[in-house]
């Protein structure tokens, strides 16, 4: 049966077979072969148009093995591997009997010079019989010695060529499995049916991957799955769907637990004092993320099971090496600026802004950025709906550098004891290309939760005063630079907490 149909999941496959099988009519059981040791029985499903199935069932036995050792597709490879183990054996065993025969030829040579003591010892010599013994034994054992050495030279010659074999059969097959598995269907039906077979097979993955190439304004970003699968059976030619779902997960909700609250009088030393701490947090967006990421990351579909389906057919081999699937692209026209947070980096980076003007949703994952002079790094995307925008950064800009200083300055009031703290942050900011910049700069301050700590931005004081200041703390500053300019910027801002705040 033809591999037609597989839809790959977060960690295992469902695959689909199709092909036809002739029946002579009554009931009549047909094996069909092929299929993997790994697929799960009792995820059988099997369809046949034209005749009623009776039984379907997964049945795994050991291969049947010709005389030799070997099965009858066996390759050329295989077949002269074994063959070099035959004579291997044949040539062991001459060596063996070769050295059986040494012991024994110097074994007589010792009892007949033994003899030869005993018989001079009684006054018999004959000089001429034990020459002419001597000589044939001595003949015997060189005969001998040349044989045992020819014989293993031959021995040393096939281990040689048999390793040497064994290392391209490595190199040019997979390992044969002793086990073989096929389908048995029992069938009532008479011509030519269509069966339809499906299963799940573990040793599946796959991720999503993306690829975003910046030239000028536009931006062509580039959808694709990377599959991995070692199921044991080779894709070849077929129409790959990738889905979300998660088929191992259970569908039995949470057990519930109580969660008590209760309400008690503060204490003296809370109504007194106000106990705050400094923390940093993760803006939560949708859409917009730049962050780098070492590796592929899992799904995320948003919280709703998505399939996807591949434009075209595909092959991906059982070799468990990562294999990527086209999906789509689309262009879109992107919004440029330079943006530098000195607080974390001197350089600027490309920043660029477009919309998905793909017809589909992305998924989270791993997206490799492009400009003109090649790969410039790897950044990721969240879940992402059509037309949500994505914010991408495509590498800095080697011409610009940021310098941060920053001063600050306590002061407390002495009839109230309120605390201030002011923060200058002073930017000192060059361009050493030759052409004009405009640059971004972001600042971040503290943003309170309490009323008896406020945080204010002294617009009098900064140069140039900051355009815009988010409700997360992140002030932006735009300025111009020429060719071969420098530019100093300055910050100022200030923390005021009550006496009775500790904790600053």
């Amino acid at each position: 049966m033809k591999l037609d149909h597989v839809i790959v999941m977060e960690d295992r496959a469902q695959v689909e077979r199709r092909g036809t099988v002739s029946l002579a009519g009554g009931i009549s059981t047909v094996e069909l072969p092929g299929f993997p040791l790994v697929a799960v029985d009792r995820s059988l499903s099997v369809e046949a148009t034209g005749a009623t199935v009776h039984e379907a069932r997964l049945v795994r036995r050991w291969k049947q093995k010709e005389k030799g050792g070997l099965p009858a597709d066996a390759s050329e490879l295989r077949k002269r591997v074994q063959t070099l183990i035959d004579t291997q054996y044949t040539h062991d065993s001459d060596v063996y009997r070769l050295t059986t025969r040494r012991e024994a030829l110097s074994v007589a040579r010792q009892a007949l010079l033994q003899s030869m003591g005993q018989r001079v010892g009684y006054g018999e010599a004959d000089v001429a019989t034990w020459q002419t013994q001597l000589e044939a034994l001595s003949a015997q054992q060189r005969e001998n010695d040349e044989a045992v050495r020819t014989a293993q030279a031959a021995v040393d010659s096939v281990k040689r060529e048999l390793q040497a074999t064994r290392q391209a059969l490595a190199l040019a097959e997979e390992r044969v499995e002793d086990l073989e598995c096929f389908l048995s269907l029992t069938l009532e039906g008479q011509g030519e049916v269509a069966v339809r077979v499906s299963y799940l097979v573990p040793c599946a993955v796959w991720r999503p991957a993306y690829r975003a190439t910046l030239s000028g304004e536009q931006v062509l970003f580039e959808s694709e799955a990377v599959v991995w699968q070692r199921t044991g059976e080779a894709w070849n030619d077929v129409q790959l769907e990738f889905s979300t779902a998660r088929p191992t997960l259970g569908t039995t909700p949470p057990t519930l637990v109580d969660d008590w609250l209760s309400l008690r009088p503060k204490t003296s030393v809370e109504k007194r004092v106000v106990d705050v701490t400094v923390r940093e947090e993760v803006i939560q967006t949708a859409g917009e993320v730049s962050t780098t990421v070492p590796e592929l990351p899992g799904l995320d579909d948003g919280g709703e099971a998505r399939l996807i389906t591949a434009p075209a057919r595909s092959t991906v081999p059982s070799d468990g090496q990562p294999h990527r699937v086209p999906l789509g692209r689309f262009e879109a026209k992107a919004t440029l600026e330079l943006v530098c947070p000195p607080e974390f980096s001197p350089l600027a980076f490309t920043v660029a802004r477009f919309p998905n003007a793909g017809s589909s949703v992305l998924l989270a994952g791993p997206v490799d950025l492009i400009r003109s002079a090649g790969f410039v790094g790897r950044s990721q995307v969240s879940f992402t709906a059509p037309q949500e925008t994505l914010k991408l950064s495509f590498g800095s800009e080697d011409g610009v550098r940021v310098t941060r200083v920053v001063d600050e300055k306590v002061d407390e009031a002495r009839l109230t004891g309120r605390k201030t703290t002011k923060k200058i942050v002073t930017l000192h900011v060059s361009n050493a290309s030759r052409e004009p910049k405009r640059l971004n700069l972001e600042e971040r301050l503290f943003v309170s939760e309490v009323k008896e700590v406020e945080v204010q931005v002294l617009q009098k004081e900064c140069d140039p005063a900051p355009n815009t200041v988010s409700k997360d703390g992140i002030a932006r500053m735009e300025i111009a630079l020429g060719p071969n300019a420098t530019k100093k910027v300055k910050f100022v801002w200030e923390v005021s907490a009550a006496s009775k705040v500790a904790g600053l």
